[in-house]
């Protein structure tokens, strides 16, 4: 154990000192800056369809990339990004419903009231659909705005 001691003092200094990792408004998940995994969000209201979006056709927006699968989509979203990027930047839906934040799956989505959802898993969003999805809105969007003003993350 003596052995191991300086070790485990050293890790546990390394840990200590780590940067606490801050909330980000848009979920980039694992690929550095990248909004939406690549789809372009514009195509969700358009085609009622994933599409993933091209690396030559971009718009910078809120500290993330977003790619679109055509200038038109990338020139509606640049002019009124809010009415075509999904709610709560992106992550799950369901889980900020619940106060939590999770990494949505690009397939898994529903249009509701002209806003766009995501969601972890069908189950989440079979949830909502079940459960009433104005009132799932409504403890989401609460739950947002804690992680909004740093009242969460």
């Amino acid at each position: 154990m003596q052995k191991l001691f300086p070790f485990l003092l050293s890790a546990m200094l390394c840990v200590i000192s780590l940067p606490a990792s801050a909330f980000d408004e848009i979920n980039t998940g694992f690929l550095g800056n990248l909004a939406l995994k690549g789809y372009d969000s514009v195509e969700y209201h358009s085609s009622a369809r994933p599409v993933m979006g091209s690396p030559s056709l971009t718009v910078n927006w809120k500290g993330a990339v977003w790619r679109f699968a055509s200038s038109a989509n990338r020139d509606l979203f640049a002019a009124d990004p809010e009415r075509y990027a999904p709610q709560y930047g992106g992550y799950c839906s369901n889980q900020m419903s619940l106060g939590n934040l999770y990494d949505s799956d690009p397939a898994i989505w529903l249009i509701h009231k002209g806003k766009l959802y995501f969601f972890g898993h069908q189950a989440g969003k079979d949830r909502w659909t079940q459960t009433g999805i104005d009132a799932r809105i409504e403890d989401a969007d609460r739950h947002w705005q804690d992680y909004l003003t740093g009242a969460k993350g």
